[in-house]
């Protein structure tokens, strides 16, 4: 088992060093963290998260709003506080929601399958690839594969 942990920068510490002290002092087989990731402050609206307090959104709160976990995933990877702290606010989740995610990304399918219905009656003829299709191709991918070893190792 491999365990990943994303914190905010203030629990690093703790978490790097005094809990997995505490744990192998416990004698017990705990898993310890393989993986820490840590970025700067993610606030609610106008305040710290804080669970003791009950100021946030938790993952079973979250849960319970049935609002896909992918939707979710976006919103949070898109504020990610990465070089500065950065602020979850309801109001501009939905207009990111709507503006980035359902708009961007719904025009986009709509010119594609428009596209594709206009020009070839909806289905896509039998093509050849050239050799600079197969050198961008082979480019993509191997950014792609860069980008996925990256976040593995989360860089």
């Amino acid at each position: 088992v491999q365990l990943y942990q994303f914190m905010a920068k203030d629990n690093v510490p703790f978490h790097s060093v005094i809990f997995p002290s505490c744990l192998i002092g416990s004698g017990d087989n705990y898993t310890l963290v393989n993986h820490l990731s840590a970025t700067e402050y993610l606030n609610y609206e106008d305040s710290k998260f804080s669970k003791s307090r009950g100021i946030g959104v938790f993952g079973d709160q979250a849960k319970e709003t049935d609002i896909p976990a992918d939707v979710w995933r976006f919103y949070l990877l898109y504020i990610r506080p990465e070089s500065h702290d950065s602020v979850f606010n309801w109001d501009d989740m939905f207009l990111k929601v709507n503006s980035e995610l359902l708009n961007n990304l719904g025009n986009f399918i709509n010119r594609a399958l428009s596209f594709t219905k206009k020009t070839f009656a909806g289905v896509l003829p039998k093509f050849q690839l050239s050799e600079e299709d197969k050198k961008f191709i082979a480019t993509v991918s191997r950014e792609v594969k860069k980008y996925t070893q990256s976040l593995e190792g989360l860089k």
